[in-house]
């Protein structure tokens, strides 16, 4: 199953701080509304989306709601991957 995730980028102007909305692929033109993210949650939701497709997640049962799990590099070392496996996925979205 294959699966994108569009996006473009927000760019902040220096001198106002007023943000440029670029978006060379025209995938939000008929969009009235959109949402900003910041960079590596963006990457984090496309590992996060990745895994679920391909129900790669080994270690899921073993995470508990107390486990202290405070960001999305500390989730996917508690659900198992390796730095190598990380590079993988990156690599095939």
């Amino acid at each position: 199953m294959g699966f994108k995730l569009m996006h473009s980028i927000l760019k902040r102007d220096r001198i106002d701080e007023s943000f440029e909305f670029v978006d060379p692929e025209n995938h939000f033109k008929n969009e009235e509304y959109i949402v900003g993210i910041d960079s590596d949650t963006l990457i984090g939701v496309e590992l996060l989306i990745t895994a679920i497709l391909n129900n790669d997640f080994k270690n899921w049962n073993m995470i508990k709601e107390n486990d202290g799990i405070n960001s999305f590099p500390s989730l996917l070392l508690k659900l198992g991957y390796k730095k190598e496996e990380i590079e993988y996925i990156l690599n095939e979205m």
